[in-house]
């Protein structure tokens, strides 16, 4: 906050959060976020176990980056006996993962709240995740910027 005569102080407390997300968003189904202490090959497979019980009969075409877990013989193991099937952007590709503006704006609505504790962010973190992803702005938002990108290769 600026202030021409006075310095002013906004106390804002740090709740931390030792946990990891997890998103799936979903352009057509369920979209799922899901909160593990760590990201590794075993908390993936849990995620993908996730993502399956809520979305027990679609297609599941999976956009992910190149995360180390995501390639582990565990993770796509069990993605295959899930019917889930990967498909990896290439390295420093963020503009063709369709999650990203969806990440955007969900850091943008956190940003100004005051959170009492850990549970409080939870619940406001999967409400607004959840919310958000029901807009298919962010789908076709990608889907252009893809096309660009892929007309832009070729």
């Amino acid at each position: 906050m600026w202030s021409f005569d006075r310095t002013v102080t906004i106390e804002k407390p740090l709740v931390t959060f030792p946990r990891r997300s997890i998103g799936f968003y979903a352009l057509t189904g369920q979209s799922v976020i899901t909160f593990k202490e760590r990201l590794v090959k075993e908390t993936i497979v849990e995620a993908l176990e996730e993502i399956r019980e809520q979305n027990p009969s679609d297609r599941i075409l999976l956009v992910a980056d190149n995360y180390g877990s995501h390639h582990a013989n565990l993770t796509q193991q069990r993605a295959d006996e899930l019917d889930i099937e990967f498909v990896f952007i290439p390295p420093y590709s963020p503009t063709l993962n369709a999650i990203e503006p969806l990440w955007k704006d969900l850091k943008c609505e956190i940003l100004p709240e005051i959170f009492a504790d850990r549970d409080h962010f939870s619940a406001f973190l999967t409400e607004t995740f959840l919310r958000l992803s029901h807009r298919l702005s962010f789908a076709s938002d990608w889907i252009k910027t893809f096309l660009s990108d892929l007309q832009r290769l070729c």
